[in-house]
């Protein structure tokens, strides 16, 4: 009896396995042998297997230069009828994009899935090899100089400026330019990164972008969104640049192509912030006491030569240079990453380009200022809440003790005249 029912069990399983001979395991096609480079190729890939699925199927897809295949949706399940005998069927839908021309072949790549023979049997594991699968990729014309290809039905680009309306702004201020691009058809690994061009005296950060890809009824709808921000250093009137958008139509055959205007900025200068804030730093408790010691020396020394001294006091002091640096380090101390960023864009401004500046002391604050404009314009604000401007203040405090250095060393060059009659 056990030789008998073992017998059984192998012609069962040798049916089985000649039923399949005829209908492969694994299937795959793709839905044209020709597409333009860029436009979405629809591959098909179908598992049988005698009872029903179990688990998740695991795909083998390689990977091709300048191409991707990317799945789209949930499995069709289904059933088939091969030798008279049913299987169940699992239908999966992908869509291929390349950006390479002329002929691409899609080697056979391995599948592997988990099936059962019956309702009532255990899940065992199965595999299959899909065929060599190939078509023709065509470079649609007036493409040549574009580094990515879109082939899309229709795009909608779009922007958004904040402030809105935006004309003037003070210098240090950031404008914000948010570029959105919807397709359908296509995906938004396909869309290239915006343009970060801008005219000197302006910074740009670039956020990460926003990538959204959707499948509903089959159809795939693509989204990028990029934000770009534009921070003025000094006052003028700079034009940001227009931003353009090309793609291929593949039902019409032609280019298609929009254009985001630019925006003309004038940037007006900060001076009389700083003036105020100069008269209202010396409108404190130390006024008294500077001016009890200044009248007890006036008594002592005369009238004339302490005037001359205080009068240089007070010229060295209100400088721009001078209230923009005492500004830095007040915000430091209080831990105000935005009023220290402003305040290092008035001290710059009133001594020298920080990047005309050489040594070490100039790097290291060339170094913390670029990691605070980061933290400002990249990050979240929760993240500005918790900056320490120590750092930044330490490196200021030597930076500006070495501008002085420097400063005061040309000024004593320039005092003495040459030699007579030089050897």
């Amino acid at each position: 009896m056990r030789g008998i029912a073992f017998s059984i069990l192998l012609l069962g399983v040798g049916s089985w396995t000649a039923t399949l001979g005829a209908q492969e395991t694994v299937s795959a096609e793709l839905g044209k042998t020709e597409a333009w480079t860029g436009e979405a190729l629809p591959l098909t890939i179908t598992l049988r297997s005698p009872g029903p699925f179990s688990g998740t199927p695991s795909f083998d897809i390689p990977k091709l230069p300048k191409t991707a295949v990317l799945r789209m949706g949930r499995p069709v399940v289904g059933s088939e009828e091969i030798g008279g005998e049913s299987y169940f069927t699992q239908r999966y839908e992908f869509r291929t994009y390349t950006q390479q021309s002329g002929e691409i072949t899609i080697p056979p790549f391995r599948i592997r899935f988990e099936g059962k023979r019956s309702f009532t049997s255990d899940p065992e594991p199965m595999e299959g090899m899909t065929p060599e699968l190939t078509f023709r990729s065509k470079r649609p014309p007036g493409t040549e100089n574009l580094d990515v290809v879109v082939a899309t039905r229709e795009m909608d680009v779009s922007q958004i400026w904040s402030p809105a309306n935006v004309e003037t702004v003070q210098a240090g201020d950031v404008v914000q330019r948010t570029i959105t691009r919807r397709s359908t058809g296509t995906t938004a690994m396909m869309f290239s990164p915006v343009g970060t061009e801008a005219p000197g005296g302006v910074r740009v950060y670039l956020e990460d972008p926003v990538v959204v890809d959707k499948t509903a009824r089959g159809e795939s709808t693509a989204e990028r969104t990029e934000t770009i921000k534009y921070q003025f250093e000094r006052a003028g009137t700079f034009a940001l640049p227009e931003l353009r958008f090309q793609w291929w139509h593949p039902e019409k055959g032609e280019l298609q192509e929009k254009v985001l205007p630019g925006e003309t900025i004038t940037v007006e200068g900060v001076a009389s912030a700083s003036d105020a804030e100069a008269r209202t730093h010396h409108q404190g408790w130390r006024m008294p006491v500077i001016f009890i010691l200044a009248a007890g020396l006036l008594f002592g020394f005369g009238r004339k030569p302490l005037g001359r001294r205080i009068a240089v006091w007070k010229a060295k002091r209100n400088r721009p240079e001078a209230v923009a640096a005492r500004r830095v380090l007040r915000a430091c101390r209080s831990n105000e990453a935005r009023a220290a960023h402003s305040g290092l864009l008035a001290w710059e401004r009133a001594s020298l380009p920080l990047a005309d500046l050489e040594g070490a002391e100039f790097e290291e604050l060339r170094s913390e200022w670029s990691a605070l404009s980061r933290l400002l314009f990249q990050s979240e604000k929760e993240d500005e809440k918790k900056w320490s401007g120590k750092t930044l203040g330490s490196c200021f405090r030597l930076a500006h003790r070495r501008f002085h250095q420097l400063s005061n060393l040309s000024h004593r060059k320039s005092r003495h005249l040459p030699p007579l009659n030089p050897i």
